[in-house]
C-alpha cells in the first residue's frame, strides 16, 4: 500500500523532535544476524528505493561497513536499527527512509533462514505502518463565529472506514463561507485519503493532482474523484495552516492545493518529507520503511522533497491559526460586503489574539538554555528558543507554567524542564516521553549563562 509516514512504527513527529521512549534491552545480536539484516536490506533497496543511483550508493556503503567490521559492536537490536537509519538518511537525505526493530514477544531475534535470492518487489507492496489506530485523525471539526469552518487533521488515515469519518467531517464545511485546515500537527497518512478530501474542493471533472514516479516501474497519476459522499465546495475559500511539524501526506495536501492556486498557506515551512512508500520485513524482527515513489506536481514539475512547502503568508505556528482565520474572515468580508459590520468584531478579536501572541520576547533571559544536550539541540532565535532532535524538525518552544519549564508551541501538552547545578548553571533538560516517563539529556560543554 502506498503510504506517507516518516516511521514504520508511526512514531509521531513530536517524538522524533523531542522524546522517543527508549526501547527495552534485548539479547545481543550475532554476526550472522547482522549480516542477514544487511543482506535483506540490500535487496529491498535494490528492488524498491525510488532513486536507483542512491540505492546503489547505500548498498555499497552497507556492504563495505559490514566487511570492515564497523557494525561489530552493534549488539542491541534497537541501537543497530538507529545506526542503520542514521547511515541511510545521511547518504540519501531521505527522512522517510528508516529501519526499526520490533520484538513484541520480548524473545531473542532469530535470523531469517530465507535463501539468499533476488526477489523483485513492486511499488506499493509494503505494509501500512503500525499504530494508526492510536491517532485521532480529525480531533477538531467545527464552524467558528463568522461562519468559518475549522478542520484539524492529524493523520490522513487509510481505508473505507476512515473515508466514512472524513465524509462526516466534510459535512462541517457544507454551509460554511470559508474553511481552514489546521495541519500544524499532521504527520502524514495515505495519499488516497488526501485525494478523497481534496476532491471535495473541486467539481466532478477530474483534476490532475500529481504524478508518482518509481525507480523501476512506469509512473502513475492521481486525480480528483468523480464522486464523493455529500456536497462539493469548489468555490469555497480554502486556507491551510502549517508548521515545522507538518509532514508527508500533510505536505501533499498543502502543496497540491497551493500550486493549483486553490488554497492559501499560512504558517511555517514544512518538513520536506516528499518520498512515500511502505513497510517491509527485513530479517530477525527488523523492518524498514522504504520510499518507492516520488510525487511531481503538474504545474511546477517537482515536489517538496528536502525543501518543504513554503507558506504564502508566514507566521509562527502558535499564532498561524489566528492569522488564517482572520484572513478567512477578511475574504468573506470581501465577497459579502453587506456582512462587514457583523464580521468586524470577529476580525478585531483575531487581531487582538495575534497581538498578544506577538509580544516581544526577552531573548537575553533565554540565552542560558541554548546548547547541545546529547541528541537534542536547543537554539536561541530572535523570537525565542527552539528544540531539534537528531533527525527531527526544529520546533519553537513556549514558556510553561513554572520557571525553567517549556512546551513545544504547536503541541501544548508536551513538556520540557531544565535542571541546574548548585551554582545555578543549566546542566540538563528533562523531556517527557510519549509514555509519560522523563528522559534526561545532559548538556555538552559549559553553559553560557544569562546576559547581563
Amino acid at each position: 500500500m502506498r503510504f506517507w509516514s516518516r516511521s514504520p512504527a508511526m512514531i509521531p513527529w513530536l517524538a522524533l523532535a523531542i522524546a522517543t521512549p527508549v526501547p527495552a534491552s534485548a539479547p545481543g545480536l550475532t554476526p550472522e544476524t547482522r549480516r542477514d539484516v544487511i543482506d535483506h536490506l540490500d535487496r529491498l533497496l535494490d528492488d524498491l528505493y525510488v532513486i536507483p543511483e542512491t540505492a546503489d550508493a547505500m548498498i555499497a556503503r552497507l556492504d563495505a561497513d559490514l566487511s570492515a567490521g564497523r557494525f561489530d559492536t552493534e549488539t542491541e537490536p534497537a541501537h543497530f536499527a538507529e545506526t542503520l537509519t542514521r547511515l541511510l538518511q545521511d547518504l540519501s537525505g531521505d527522512i522517510h527512509l528508516r529501519v526499526s526493530w520490533n520484538d513484541p514477544s520480548g524473545e531473542a531475534p532469530v535470523a531469517t533462514p530465507e535463501p539468499r535470492r533476488v526477489v523483485r518487489r513492486v511499488p506499493g507492496s509494503g505494509a501500512t505502518p503500525r499504530g494508526l489506530d492510536e491517532i485521532e485523525p480529525f480531533p477538531r471539526a467545527e464552524v467558528l463565529p463568522g461562519n468559518v469552518a475549522c478542520v484539524e487533521v492529524r493523520l490522513f488515515s487509510p481505508g473505507d472506514h476512515a473515508q466514512d469519518a472524513a465524509a462526516r467531517v466534510m459535512e462541517t464545511i457544507a454551509d460554511a463561507d470559508a474553511v481552514v485546515f489546521d495541519l500544524r500537527r499532521c504527520m502524514g497518512g495515505a495519499p488516497d485519503m488526501v485525494h478523497f478530501i481534496t476532491s471535495y474542493l473541486y467539481g466532478p471533472e477530474p483534476r490532475h493532482l500529481l504524478t508518482y514516479y518509481h525507480a523501476q516501474e512506469a509512473p502513475d497519476s492521481a486525480y480528483t474523484l468523480a464522486a464523493v459522499p455529500g456536497r462539493r465546495r469548489p468555490e469555497i475559500p480554502v486556507f491551510i495552516v502549517t508548521s515545522g511539524f507538518t509532514a508527508s501526506g500533510g505536505e501533499e495536501f498543502t502543496y497540491v492545493l497551493q500550486q493549483h492556486g486553490r488554497a492559501t498557506v499560512v504558517g511555517e515551512r514544512t518538513v520536506g518529507a516528499g518520498h512515500g512508500g511502505g513497510v517491509h520485513a527485513v530479517a530477525a524482527n527488523f523492518e524498514a520503511f522504504i520510499p518507492d515513489f516520488r510525487p511531481v506536481h503538474p504545474v511546477t514539475g517537482r515536489g517538496w522533497e528536502s525543501v518543504g512547502v513554503q507558506p504564502d503568508l508566514e507566521a509562527p505556528a502558535d499564532r498561524a491559526l489566528d492569522v488564517a482565520v482572520r484572513e478567512a474572515l477578511l475574504e468573506i468580508q470581501r465577497r459579502h460586503p453587506e456582512r462587514a459590520p457583523a464580521l468586524a468584531d470577529e476580525i478585531a478579536q483575531r487581531d487582538a489574539a495575534i497581538e498578544r501572541a506577538s509580544a516581544p520576547v526577552d531573548v537575553a533571559k533565554l540565552r542560558e538554555f541554548a546548547g547541545d544536550y546529547g541528541i537534542r539541540t536547543i537554539r536561541l532565535r530572535e523570537d525565542g528558543l527552539t528544540i531539534q532532535r537528531q533527525g527531527g524538525p526544529e520546533l519553537r518552544l513556549a514558556p510553561a507554567d513554572a520557571p525553567d519549564a517549556f512546551t513545544v508551541a504547536v503541541v501544548p501538552d508536551s513538556r520540557l524542564e531544565f535542571r541546574r547545578d548548585v551554582s545555578g548553571q543549566v546542566t540538563e533538560v528533562h523531556v517527557r516521553t510519549m509514555t509519560g516517563d522523563w528522559e534526561v539529556s545532559r548538556r555538552e560543554g559549559e553553559a553560557p549563562g544569562p546576559e547581563k
